[in-house]
């Protein structure tokens, strides 16, 4: 069983017609799970970040390489665990959005994402 103290689950979406997911607070949470719907179009997911809830967004990149914090092309109804390189490099962005490359078309996508301390 999850400790509520230790554990958040919250929901973002990709609207439809859009690539970019609503603002997700991720703030001291590490470990994230992302688990998309059935009617995610698959997608390869990169993340942009802010320090503030309704700033510019913008890419969140690995600082060793400089290449994009992303995944492999996604299919729907998966889920997706980090690895702790993207975990480290997303770490200090207290609020991030997913970014699929794939326009999310037909219907809303919603995505829940739980984490953990």
């Amino acid at each position: 069983m999850l400790d509520p103290e230790m554990t958040v689950k919250n929901t973002v979406t990709i609207a439809t017609d859009e690539y970019e997911s609503t603002t997700l607070t991720k703030k001291h949470y590490r470990n994230i799970g992302i688990f998309l719907p059935a009617n995610f179009i698959e997608s390869v997911i990169s993340f942009t970040g802010c320090d503030t809830p309704d700033g510019t967004f913008i890419p969140i990149v690995k600082g060793s390489d400089g290449n994009a914090v992303a995944t492999v092309a996604i299919a729907p109804s998966e889920i997706i665990v980090l690895d702790n390189v993207m975990l480290r490099a997303l770490e200090p962005v207290p609020y991030i959005r997913l970014k699929a490359t794939v326009q999310q078309i037909t219907d809303d996508k919603v995505i829940t994402v739980v984490m953990t301390r």
